[in-house]
Formats: structure tokens, C-alpha cells, sequence
């Protein structure tokens, strides 16, 4: 094999695994870890004790394990956010949404409220409490989408550095 397939073989297979959509676990454990997806599919958590009155609730977005939660009814959102492994590090909690569906005789109205998790001081208590059914979503910063796009224009200039190389080479 030439010097030149040589370089062509292997930067395919660089080409093929940047592309496949994965990512280390570097971001959580501080290094290289076995390559999986970022997020789990959906995902039903029981956090009670037998024989506890429970109810139903959602966490969206930028948190360790999102999915539905079945908590007691006691559980507020700090607690809530805390079950599902605290926040990831790009996660924005100055504005967690909680999505509440009020059942009414004249059908189901939703309500959404903001609550900042970042400075307690200012929160109202009653916007801790959780519903059944309620449903926290907490959003990434916007230097997350940032970095996403300079990630993708690295791997191009490097795909197209390897590319215009073997050309050379094979010139």
C-alpha cells in the first residue's frame, strides 16, 4: 500500500468517527471515559417509600437523568432538580420553566412561571411547591450552541486539511 492510500485509509476512519455522534464523558468524570450518548431515552423513576403518597412530575433539559419522576407529595423543585442528579454544567437555573396543567370545569388551562434556582433569597416559596403532572424544563446557555458550532467548523477544517493533503500527496 502506498504512502498516499495509507493517509487516505486513516483519514477516513478519522472522518467516520467524528462523524458517528458520540462523545466521551470527559465534560462529567474530568477524563476519558467508554463513548456514550449524552442523553438516556425516556426514562419512568420511582423515588419513594412503600406505602408513601406519591404523584407524578417531569424534568426536561439540562440535568444528569431526565425523564418522569414518581415522588412524594412532599418533594419541592430544589428536591426535584436533586433527584434527577442536579444540573449538567452548561444548565441555566437563574430561569427553570415549571409547566402546571390546572383542571378546571371548563377544561385544562396550562400555566408557566419562571422560578430562579440560583439566588434562593429572591424565590417565592410557593413557586417550589410541585403539582402532579408538572412538568420543570431546565435550558442549556447560550454559549453551549456556540461552542456547538465551532466544534462542527473545526471538524471541517481538519476534514478539509486532510482531504487538500492527500491531493497534494498524490500529485
Amino acid at each position: 500500500m502506498t504512502c498516499s492510500r495509507w493517509l487516505f485509509h486513516r483519514i477516513i476512519i478519522v472522518v467516520v468517527f467524528l462523524g458517528s455522534g458520540y462523545e466521551t464523558k470527559a465534560q462529567f468524570t474530568g477524563g476519558l471515559a467508554p463513548v456514550v450518548p449524552r442523553f438516556s431515552a425516556a426514562s419512568y423513576y420511582y423515588v419513594s417509600k412503600p406505602g408513601e403518597l406519591t404523584m407524578q412530575v417531569n424534568v426536561w433539559g439540562f440535568v444528569r437523568n431526565p425523564g418522569r419522576y414518581e415522588v412524594p407529595t412532599s418533594t419541592d423543585l430544589i428536591q426535584l432538580v436533586s433527584f434527577a442528579g442536579g444540573p449538567l454544567q452548561d444548565a441555566v437555573l437563574d430561569e427553570v420553566k415549571v409547566t402546571r396543567s390546572l383542571r378546571r370545569d371548563a377544561g385544562v388551562t396550562r400555566r408557566e412561571f419562571y422560578v430562579d434556582l440560583e439566588d434562593l433569597a429572591k424565590v417565592d416559596p410557593v413557586n417550589l411547591i410541585l403539582y402532579p403532572g408538572d412538568t420543570v424544563f431546565i435550558d442549556h446557555s447560550s454559549w453551549l450552541a456556540v461552542r456547538d458550532v465551532f466544534t462542527v467548523l473545526t471538524t471541517a477544517a481538519v476534514i478539509t486539511t486532510a482531504i487538500v493533503s492527500v491531493i497534494r500527496l498524490n500529485q
